[in-house]
């Protein structure tokens, strides 16, 4: 299985795909089966979490399940019911991006899967058993129950649903204890089979990723070296802040929050120079920037039809193209920014304009747009290149390994030997990754001849940078891993694309159509799809043999009416529920809070050092508070965590208060406990971390 999720309009959407092998339905009489991937449709979820998004797949499978057990064709095709169970047990892994929702996703369905092996062999091996010997396993685990639950008192003061629920939990964990035992009777090949689940990272995140590790480590290269950097690029609100900020500092004044504030948070270098020109010249909002007048001025005054890399929609590689378009065309570029100027009737370029035009002028900068090209030609277009032909030959991810390897050692190669790509006239066969002809040759001949200071440093840090990253995304891979190890026939049951283009598609594709058509459902956008992806068509011609099965269809058209409202009901329910939950918890802790002070203002300050240095529990913690609410100076900050250190405290409040460095707020002594050295005291029980929530 493949998933990815994304937002539209506040909502959480969640595409899911399935790769597996099924029949060819156009080919009559023909068994062999085909490799396909299936579009599970695009299902809303009440929030991002992992547990929310493992309990939609369930509820997919669920749902398939229940619609081929009722369908004529189910029933026709025999075999017994089917169950969620049989799916997971047949699932073999998944492949996503490499965000850590996804990969936790990924991690809970491996346990769900785990769970289904256990069950289905459990259950098997209870049809092996006599009735006598299921009632002593039931008599067990129900004893095993009523002992967790405190005995039979406590036991018989549950509520009916409670004590229902547990009974439930305690007859899966009796199947889950035999299915257990049979897993572990079982060869080593077989427990591996059962057991196999391998989740891989899409390839296009990989190389997306490494190029924003690369591009981090030259951007700290310029600080670490002592060495003046690329020029700030601020915003309109943070300019002018910054302005007031460079003339205190030449004044020799100090700079206010504010100032250094808007310094930290102004960004600079190339890849806010080609975020910056993307939004000039292909802004994802129509309304703004330049668009067409860029296009028609370029093709009348360059001689070739252009559109400036969509860096305003942040695709793939699209700060490298940006990077590329920016130092191979950098002359017209700043023409086209003159003929802005003059055209307009002030004669002045706006604030982003003129930030560019400052970008295009600073040597730093384009010593960095010059590194980002120049490892696109080395590595991400030849990458790119080798995934995108995996993916249209049907490649399986999980055969890619060789791949990664050759792209690491190809990064290392450069770092070893920048010359590689510095030298006069660069050979793509040793300074391509794949050896083939550069995708740009006049982007590195142009690099070569504007002549930027420590561009060998920079192109090192960021090769480095780029292979620390690849190496942690391609972690999958790495020898002695479940990839690495895996055999032939594991790979090919865990087969894979090697990216994640269905699911980033589905919801590209979803999010678009929505706009255009806000009336359509979900129920509906989800029926289309799945038709059209699926080879639907092709399923209904070859097994739809009956008039009933065209009846179901109908039936279950007319079932699904209100189904929409139903899901928007459960979206606003579930906000509803956990804003109720929240509010009780707050309303549980000033509660909690009002009763802590009551207590805590009528116990006692202990100003006696030999009594405090014995407090333990809840009387040690107690006085802490007393102690932090007469103004102790030691305790006005951070409270101690650990006993020692509570009573430490203590210790040093009773020491200055002797020195009259503090007094009690208000400086009534009246509530002093001051010891008679005869009466007897509460230390306040055992000195244990876990007694000690307040």
């Amino acid at each position: 299985m493949s998933a990815d999720g994304t937002s539209h309009r506040s909502i959480n959407y969640n595409s899911r795909h399935a790769h597996l092998l099924v029949e060819d339905y156009k080919s009559q009489g023909n068994d062999k089966q085909q490799r396909a991937t299936r579009f599970l449709g695009i299902r809303s979820s009440c929030d991002g979490s992992s547990e929310e998004a493992i309990a939609d797949g369930k509820l997919i499978m669920s749902d398939i399940v229940d619609l081929y057990n009722r369908s004529p064709f189910g029933k026709r095709s025999g075999g017994g019911l089917l169950q969620v169970i049989d799916i997971l047990i047949k699932l073999t892994g998944m492949n996503s991006d490499h965000c850590a929702k996804e990969k936790k996703d990924a991690q809970k369905m491996e346990e769900l899967k785990k769970w289904a092996v256990d069950q289905h062999l459990g259950e098997s091996v209870m049809f092996e058993k006599s009735m006598q010997e299921i009632n002593e396993l039931y008599k067990k685990g129900e004893r095993e129950m009523i002992r967790m639950a405190g005995g039979d008192n406590k036991w018989k003061a549950l509520s009916p649903v409670v004590q229902a629920e547990k009974y439930a939990h305690m007859l899966e964990k009796v199947v889950a204890d035999l299915g257990k035992e049979a897993f572990e009777m079982l060869s080593d090949h077989e427990k591996q089979i059962l057991r196999l689940f391998i989740w891989a990272g899409c390839g296009c995140h990989k190389d997306l990723n490494t190029v924003r590790g690369g591009y981090t480590a030259m951007s700290q290269w310029w600080e670490a070296n002592g060495c003046e950097g690329p020029i700030l690029l601020a915003n309109c609100d943070n300019d002018p802040v910054l302005q007031e900020r460079e003339t205190a500092i030449e004044l020799g004044d100090t700079t206010t929050l504010a100032q250094d504030r808007a310094f930290e948070k102004t960004t600079r270098g190339a890849i806010k120079a080609t975020q910056i020109a993307g939004a000039l010249f292909n802004n994802k909002d129509d309304k703004k920037g330049h668009h067409d007048i860029f296009r028609y001025w370029w093709a009348e005054h360059i001689g070739i039809p252009f559109t400036f890399p969509d860096t305003s929609n942040n695709q793939f590689q699209s700060y490298c193209d940006a990077a590329a378009a920016l130092i191979l065309y950098l002359g017209e570029f700043l023409q086209f920014l003159e003929h802005l100027r003059q055209n307009k009737q002030s004669s002045k370029l706006n604030h982003m304009e003129t930030n560019l035009w400052k970008a295009l002028h600073c040597k730093a900068t384009l010593a960095e747009l010059a590194v980002l090209s120049l490892y696109a030609e080395a590595v991400s277009y030849p990458y790119m290149k080798a995934i995108r032909i995996s993916v249209d030959k049907q490649e399986n991810m999980l055969d890619l390994g060789p791949l990664h390897k050759r792209v690491a050692n190809h990064i290392q190669k450069i770092i070893n030997d920048p010359s590689i790509l510095l030298s006069e006239n660069p050979s793509s066969t040793t300074g391509s990754l794949d050896g083939s002809e550069w995708q740009n040759p006049a982007v590195i001949k142009k690099v070569h001849t504007l002549q930027l200071l420590y561009l060998k440093d920079l192109l090192v840090a960021f090769f480095k940078g780029s292979k620390d990253t690849w190496e942690q995304f391609t972690s999958e891979f790495a020898p002695g891993g479940l990839i690495d190890e895996a055999t032939a026939e594991e790979k090919e049951l865990a087969w894979m694309p090697a990216t994640n283009d269905e699911n980033e598609g589905s919801l590209g594709s979803f999010r678009r159509l929505m706009r255009q058509q806000p009336q359509l459902t979900l129920l509906g956008h989800n029926a289309m799809a799945m038709f059209f992806k699926n080879d639907t068509e092709s399923f209904m011609a070859a097994k739809f043999t009956e008039k009933e099965d065209y009846q179901f269809l109908h039936k279950l058209g007319r079932e699904s009416q209100g189904l929409e409202k139903e899901r928007k009901k459960e979206l606003v329910k579930f906000h509803d529920e956990r804003q109720a939950k929240k509010t009780a918890r707050q309303e549980a802790r000033q509660k909690k809070a009002q009763e802590n002070a009551a207590r805590i203002a009528g116990i006692a300050i202990i100003l006696d050092k030999r009594i405090v240095s014995a407090l333990k529990g809840n009387a040690l913690n107690d006085q802490i508070r007393v102690f932090q609410k007469a103004g102790a100076p030691n305790l006005e900050q951070k409270l101690p965590k650990k006993a020692d250190d509570k009573r430490k405290a203590l210790e040093s409040a009773v020491e200055m208060y002797e020195k009259g460095e503090w007094k009690i707020d208000g400086g009534d002594l009246s509530d002093a406990w001051e010891p008679s050295g005869k009466e007897e005291f509460d230390f306040g029980g055992i000195d244990s971390e876990e007694s000690e929530n307040e």
